[in-house]
C-alpha cells in the first residue's frame, strides 16, 4: 500500500509484503545490492540489471573510499542523467547509495528498497545520505531525498534474530519521541514486529522530514538516543549494532531527562528497556572512552566564551518524558556522565535478575 505523506513531500513512500516490479523505475535504471540479498531479489521474479553492483558493505567500511568503484563503474557503463539508482540493502548500503547519486553528475535521481528493520524505521526516509570519518559517524554527506521508497517486510525474512531487535529500537524511539508510553512499552514486549508498527513510524517521520527537511528545529527530535549512542556505538569498535547503541542512548536519555529536572520516566518502562539491554553490558566502553567522541559529534558545537586552548563544547540533546512529546537542550557532553554510569548499573542489575 501507499503510504499518505504531506503534500508535495519529495518520497513516494510504499510499505508491501513482497516485492513489486511495477514499483521500479519506468526509465533507465540501474541496482546497488546488498549481495546476500541477490537470490531473495531474483526469486521473488525482480529483473536484475546487467550492470547491476552486488556489493557487501559492512559497517566500518561505511567510507568514502567504497563509493569511487561505484562511480567509476556508472562511468563505464555509462549512466546518464536521466537514469534511476536503486538501493536494496540495510542502512549503511542506502546511506552510501545516495550519497553516490547525489555525487554522480552532480546528482541522479534513486530509489531506496530497505531490507532491515533499522533501515525500513529510519535510515531510508528524510534524503539523508552520509559517510562516516576517522573522527565519527556521518560526518560527511548530503540531503539528497528519494524519489520512492519501497519497504517489503517479506524481505525482512533474510535477517538474522539480532538484526530484527537491531530495528525494533528505532521504532521504539518514535514513541518514545512522541511520549507514548503505552506504544513504547508494546514493543518492549517480546514478540514479532508488526507492520503497523513500521506504518505508523514511516508516516510520522514523514511528517517530520516535510516540515523540517534540513533539521534546522523539530527534525533534531529525531536523533533522540543517537548522541550518546553514536559515541557508545564508536567506543565499542561498531561490536555494537547501531541500533543496539541507539537503545543505550535511549536509556541514557530517559535517566539524563530526570537528571536535569524532567519528569522521571517510571520503572515499568525503564526495567523491561535495561532487560532488552542487559546483554550488552560487555560492549559498553568506559566512560573516558566516550567523551572525546561525544565532544566531536556532528551536533557539537563550541560554547560561547570558549577560545581556542579551551575547546569546551555544547551538544543538542534531546530528551523524553513520559506522556508528553520530547524536548531539546542544550548540554556539555559531561552532562551524559551520571546517565552513563547509571545505564550500566541498571544492565548489571538486570544480568543479576536473570
Amino acid at each position: 500500500m501507499r503510504l499518505a505523506t504531506p503534500s508535495g513531500f519529495a518520497t513516494e513512500v510504499f510499505l508491501l509484503e513482497k516485492p513489486d516490479r511495477d514499483l521500479l523505475p519506468e526509465g533507465p535504471w540501474t541496482l546497488v545490492g546488498d549481495q546476500r540479498l541477490r537470490d531473495a531479489w531474483t526469486g521473488a521474479d525482480m529483473p536484475e540489471p546487467a550492470d547491476a553492483l552486488w556489493v557487501a558493505v559492512p559497517e566500518e567500511e561505511k567510507k568514502l573510499r567504497t563509493l569511487i568503484p561505484w562511480l567509476e563503474h556508472w562511468a563505464r557503463v555509462p549512466l546518464h542523467r536521466d537514469a534511476t539508482v536503486v538501493a536494496l540493502g540495510g542502512g549503511v548500503l542506502t546511506d552510501l547509495t545516495g550519497l553516490a547519486a547525489s555525487l554522480y553528475l552532480r546528482g541522479v535521481a534513486w530509489q531506496v528498497w530497505p531490507t532491515t528493520l533499522l533501515a525500513m524505521a529510519d535510515a531510508a526516509l528524510g534524503g539523508k545520505t552520509g559517510a562516516d570519518l576517522a573522527a565519527g559517524k556521518n560526518l560527511v554527506g548530503a540531503f539528497h531525498p528519494p524519489r520512492r521508497l519501497v519497504a517489503c517486510t517479506d524481505l525482512l525474512a533474510t535477517l538474522p534474530e539480532r538484526q530484527l531487535h537491531n530495528g525494533r529500537w528505532e521504532l521504539i524511539k518514535t514513541a518514545l519521541i512522541l511520549g507514548e508510553m503505552a506504544w513504547a512499552m508494546e514493543m518492549l514486549q517480546d514478540g514479532p514486529v508488526k507492520f503497523g508498527w513500521i506504518e505508523r513510524s514511516l508516516a510520522y517521520k514523514a511528517g517530520v522530514v516535510h516540515r523540517d527537511p534540513r533539521e534546522s528545529g523539530e527534525r533534531r527530535l529525531l536523533n533522540l538516543g543517537h548522541t550518546l549512542g553514536h559515541a557508545l556505538e564508536a567506543a565499542s569498535g561498531y561490536q555494537l549494532l547501531h541500533g543496539e547503541a541507539v537503545g543505550l542512548g535511549l536509556l541514557g536519555s530517559c535517566l539524563l531527562a530526570e537528571e536535569q529536572g524532567l519528569k522521571p520516566f517510571p520503572a515499568s518502562l525503564l526495567e523491561p528497556l535495561a532487560r532488552r539491554l542487559a546483554p550488552l553490558a560487555a560492549l559498553v566502553a568506559p566512560w573516558r572512552d566516550c567523551l572525546p567522541l561525544l565532544a566531536r559529534d556532528k551536533k557539537a558545537r563550541r560554547a560561547p566564551g570558549h577560545t581556542d586552548d579551551k575547546p569546551a563544547t555544547e551538544i543538542q540533546c534531546i530528551l523524553p518524558r513520559p506522556g508528553e512529546p520530547a524536548v531539546q537542550r542544550t548540554l556539555p557532553p559531561e552532562a551524559w556522565e551520571s546517565s552513563h554510569a547509571k545505564i550500566l548499573a541498571l544492565l548489571h542489575q538486570e544480568t543479576a535478575r536473570a
